[in-house]
């Protein structure tokens, strides 16, 4: 007969579930872990009703096809200058996608139903107004590139109506299981989305193509048409972020206790800030030095992250150790590099230093997110091996 183990449950990680004692559950091994889920599969995956997308989308629809016959438009153009079906889309989709992430989100926090409950209610504006900016993102990248693929192209107003409705339910139905599933991680990869999308929208869309030669900053000043985008994109990251680093030490801190969390949190906090602030002051005449100033803030509460992480943040491995020292050297070389020689230009020496600080940036943020997420929820469980049934006479 096999040996059979067992694992007592503790009541409180109990009740944080919705299971019952006596009900079967499925128990997987992955990457040498237990997982134990609901025997149904569908009962891990969020539940979204076909009418909850498919009504507001058919609404806007609604407002698209009677504002498009009310202009005398027959011909929609996809994209381009003018009315287009891009331009709808655009606008009604974003609205549409606002206002379901907004309703489902506040729905699952107070009915406790989704990993949205852990959120606090000061946290929800700025990730509505990132959601948002994603998403206007996101459409007028995908027309820009719609409109290169399909020169000219234009519809009749029934044949634009169902293609708005199409877009605008698949954006909903995203909002809604994005709202449902807003986890520390989730929120990182719309820190990620942001600031890449936003950074590279207003690369693709500004008006000079020679941006390049002068410096990065120069895609936020007033003599790029594309600044507002760069700018507000910077500004709600360094909030997106703020946001971030609230959520992420609220939990940490139940777990762990000290002057280094707080000193990590205060600089995280200094980071967000300075992010922000590069946005709100962009690289013009008046805000020149002001601009530059904060710009080496932000380097040094870098460069103080890494030269101190060893002993602000607990449980770190001995990995990230050693990949936050190379990129400190890396960034280090290139800045002698760079002061010492021709060989980068000004915008290639600030890309580089971007790309490095932002992606240890992510690697510090994901392993803080790891270790609060086993902060107030972590069980100190045994597996024992169960006695062996005495043998039937």
């Amino acid at each position: 007969m096999a040996t059979k183990y067992k694992i007592e449950i503790p009541t409180d990680a109990l009740r944080e579930t919705a299971i019952r004692p006596g009900e079967k559950l499925a128990l997987s091994v992955e990457h040498k872990q237990l997982s134990i889920r609901p025997t149904s599969v569908n009962e891990q995956l969020p539940q979204i009703s076909i009418w909850l997308y498919t009504v507001p989308a058919f609404l806007m629809m609604i407002i698209f096809f009677v504002y498009t016959k009310s202009q005398g438009v027959h011909q929609i153009a996809l994209n381009g200058q003018g009315y287009s079906i891009g331009d709808a889309a655009t606008l009604l989709g974003t609205i549409s996608g606002i206002v379901t992430f907004v309703i489902t989100a506040i729905w699952t926090k107070l009915h406790k139903s989704g990993p949205t409950k852990e959120l606090y209610w000061r946290n929800l504006p700025t990730i509505v107004v990132a959601a948002g900016l994603i998403l206007v993102f996101s459409f007028s990248a995908a027309f820009w590139l719609l409109e290169r693929m399909f020169m000219d192209a234009s519809f009749d107003i029934y044949t634009s109506s169902v293609m708005v409705f199409m877009i605008l339910a698949v954006v909903n139905y995203v909002m809604i299981n994005l709202a449902m599933t807003l986890t520390p991680a989730v929120i990182t990869n719309l820190l990620t989305i942001m600031i890449i999308g936003g950074m590279a929208f207003a690369m693709l869309t500004n008006s000079s193509r020679d941006w390049w030669r002068h410096n990065f900053s120069f895609l936020g000043t007033a003599q790029n048409s594309a600044n507002f985008q760069f700018n507000i994109t910077l500004i709600f990251s360094g909030l997106l972020m703020l946001t971030l680093v609230d959520y992420l030490f609220v939990n940490l801190q139940r777990r762990f206790h000290g002057k280094q969390l707080l000193i990590l949190r205060w600089l995280l906090y200094g980071l967000s800030a300075c992010i922000a602030s590069i946005g709100l002051f962009p690289n013009n005449p008046q805000y020149h030095i002001l601009h530059d100033r904060i710009s080496m803030w932000l380097v040094y509460i870098i460069l103080i992250l890494i030269a101190a992480i060893k002993w602000l943040l607990p449980g770190i491995t001995r990995q990230f150790l050693v990949l936050s020292y190379t990129v400190g050297a890396l960034m280090g070389i290139e800045y002698i590099v760079f002061k010492l020689t021709n060989y980068l230009s000004l915008t290639a020496f600030e890309l580089l230093e971007f790309g490095l600080a932002f992606s240890w940036l992510l690697l510090l943020l994901q392993n803080v997110e790891n270790l609060s997420r086993f902060g107030h929820n972590l069980f100190i469980v045994k597996v024992t091996k169960e006695d062996a049934a005495p043998a039937e006479k």
